[in-house]
């Protein structure tokens, strides 16, 4: 799950929980109380949804929030997500306070095997670069290959050194591709 976390509180403008969530990209917030306990979830579906930018949270947060306790197995988590039609639910502990957000890429990157997870951070980071899938990575024990079409030498670098930031990744090198075939003089 997520951390630490970022949360709104029910009194917060929509205009200022619509900033908190577009800076970190997740699709929902926690909405907190004056005791820091959960009373609602704040989705981007909730603030497209809102009347204008000085309501406040609590008059267009989701309640009662769907969330799973911190002892909760993968399996109920899950569930809950899917049942739900959720894309991510605030974890909680015994006292009501959230304690994590638990996503469907959480789920994802579990199912992964540690050398996939490896590679899709790092085919993330690429296409970010690029804006668009040009390379494809593949990691075998943290040892990671990258493929596809580069402009220059200075491409292959720059898809080295990016693929090398990923944490857990020991190196990066580029697959060799056979030469074009060059057909004989006539």
């Amino acid at each position: 799950m997520q951390r630490p976390i970022i949360a709104v509180r029910h009194d917060d403008t929509v205009g200022q929980a619509a900033l908190v969530l577009a800076e970190l990209g997740d699709a929902a917030l926690p909405v907190l109380d004056k005791s820091d306990r959960l009373i609602g979830v704040l989705t981007s579906g909730d603030l497209l949804r809102a009347g204008g930018l000085d309501d406040t949270v609590s008059a267009v947060m989701t309640t009662p929030a769907v969330s799973v306790p911190d002892t909760a197995a993968l399996a109920e988590v899950m569930t809950r997500l899917v049942t739900h039609g959720l894309r991510s639910l605030p974890v909680v502990g015994a006292d009501g306070r959230v304690v994590g957000m638990f996503s469907r890429g959480d789920a994802l990157r579990i199912m992964l095997t540690p050398d996939d997870a490896l590679a899709a951070d790092a085919r993330n980071i690429l296409d970010q670069y690029t804006g668009a899938r040009r390379w494809h990575v593949t990691v075998v024990e943290g040892d990671a290959t990258i493929s596809g079409g580069f402009a220059d030498e200075s491409e292959r670098r720059i898809a080295m050194a990016l693929t090398r930031t990923v944490p857990g990744i020991r190196t990066a090198t580029i697959a060799n591709t056979p030469a074009a075939a060059v057909a004989p003089p006539s």
